[in-house]
């Protein structure tokens, strides 16, 4: 399958780039400039430019047939929109190119999960710490529910370098509670097995140990 990946220098980036090679795909992957690090392969594209221009949204979109976005805010950077500045180029790319499949990248704690991380790390860490980047969050996971494509967005828990294990859940009934942990070798494991399977298709599942 081809696949655009944008967030492609991020540790997860980096895994759905790594684990999509290796599973016979490819990869168009969006980096802001030449120091972008990541290295030669065959089977990946790697094009210049930034998630928030129109242009190179449309360069790295033409000719897929799913996008990946794998970006992230900084929690430093207040009321940085990331995430839905880079959405509100990416689906109208996606309309244009014929482009129907998108996986995108949430948090454990967007939306009406909110009240399921636990009183210390609602108030804390989404209320203060986290509170620009899970807003960014939430309004890129408006724009992709009101739009027409077959999306899957998928809410992980706290991220850590982990190795891939295929071991994890992946729930959306509310019956996962509490800050836990997922690896981002298995986040980009559970992203590139949805491509096919598309159990979750415009669903948003809570993926964690």
């Amino acid at each position: 399958m081809k696949l655009a990946v944008f967030g492609a220098t991020g540790g997860t980036g980096r895994q759905l780039i790594v684990q999509a090679i290796a599973a016979g795909h490819t990869v168009t992957a969006l980096a802001r400039s030449h120091h972008h690090k990541l290295p030669a392969a065959a089977g990946l594209t790697v094009l210049l430019g930034s998630s928030g221009d129109r242009s190179s949204v449309v360069q790295a979109v033409a000719g897929q047939e799913a996008v990946l976005c794998a970006l992230g805010g900084r929690p430093w950077r207040r009321r940085e929109e990331v995430c839905s500045s880079a959405m509100r180029h990416i689906l109208p790319a996606m309309r244009e190119h014929g482009v129907r499949r998108l996986v995108a990248i949430s948090t454990f704690g967007a939306g009406d999960t909110r009240p399921l991380v636990g009183p210390v790390a609602r108030a804390l860490v989404f209320g203060v710490i986290l509170r620009s980047e899970v807003a960014d969050k939430e309004a890129m996971e408006a724009q992709i529910a009101a739009s027409d494509v077959d999306w899957t967005i998928v809410r992980v828990g706290v991220l850590n370098d982990g190795p891939r294990t295929g071991v994890y859940r992946a729930r959306d009934d509310g019956s996962v509670r509490g800050m836990g942990k997922i690896s981002r070798a298995d986040v980009a494991n559970f992203i590139l097995s949805e491509l096919n399977a598309k159990a979750w298709l415009r669903r948003r599942p809570v993926l964690m140990y």
